[in-house]
């Protein structure tokens, strides 16, 4: 009886390769161990899944609209179907963040969601970083939409249901990655100001150490017009080059300071 079935829809499907019959027929044993408790399909909806699944292994075209038609479920509970048996067969595309991102048309999400996944690891206990995977579609999925929620890019809606996962659970996913998402992103709106506020500062201490300068050398001129016989005495040189010398000692010390170091050249 199972071996006819898989016969007659298979025959529907266009599906004529002995050699996807038998993929597909063990599939379906498969799904019989490992997917018992998935709801909302029947043994014809099952084999046409599992039909599926062994055509698009062996790359063979198919007319996605009339599969469904023929599994008897509506669009979205067959898609929900293929893909939660796609993950307990371990047939799942492993699409990586970037890659992700590319094809539903958000890069710019795809190193927060990175980070998002890192620190939600990093919250975990120990024994739970040892056996969790991070790179299935359930995590990158989740990460990639919180991203873009708290970047407020809007995004496919095809997104969620690349996860495979029931829209409860990726959903109580996102709320536990929304805390390190909203982090992300207000880390980077802060590090964009403090980048903007550098040339500031940096100005800000030039023109300081310009005011310095120009203090000291009023300080001296008055002290030298003060004393210019006692200068004058000293030496047969002229006056100029003791300024010069009391200049430079002057702003040397001015330097020293305000904290720079007194390689700067002075005169």
């Amino acid at each position: 009886m199972e071996k006819q079935m898989f016969n007659k829809l298979a025959s529907k499907m266009g599906i004529t390769s002995a050699k996807i019959l038998r993929q597909a027929e063990e599939y379906f044993r498969l799904s019989q161990i490992r997917c018992t408790g998935l709801g909302n399909t029947t043994v014809t909806s099952k084999t046409v899944i599992c039909l599926e699944l062994a055509a698009t292994t062996m790359r063979h075209p198919l007319d996605k609209d009339y599969v469904i038609k023929l599994s008897g479920l509506n669009k979205n509970v067959y898609r929900s179907s293929l893909k939660s048996m796609e993950c307990i067969l371990g047939l799942e595309s492993h699409l990586g963040l970037r890659d992700m991102a590319v094809q539903y048309g958000c890069m710019q999400a795809a190193e927060p969601a990175a980070k998002i996944l890192q620190r939600y690891e990093a919250s975990l206990p120990e024994s739970q970083q040892a056996c969790l995977d991070l790179s299935t579609a359930l995590f990158t999925t989740a990460a990639l939409l919180t991203a873009c929620r708290c970047m407020k890019i809007k995004v496919d809606r095809k997104l969620a249901s690349s996860s495979g996962a029931k829209k409860g659970m990726l959903d109580r996913l996102c709320v536990q990655l929304q805390k390190f998402g909203q982090e992300i992103c207000s880390e980077m709106r802060t590090g964009t100001a403090a980048v903007k506020d550098q040339p500031k500062t940096a100005r800000k201490r030039q023109k300081t150490l310009q005011e310095v300068i120009e203090q000291r050398e009023e300080v001296l001129e008055e002290e030298l017009l003060k004393s210019p016989k006692q200068h004058k005495a000293d030496s047969d040189e002229p006056v100029k080059q003791n300024y010069e010398e009391w200049k430079k000692s002057v702003l040397e010390n001015a330097l020293k300071a305000t904290g720079v170091e007194s390689n700067f050249k002075v005169g």
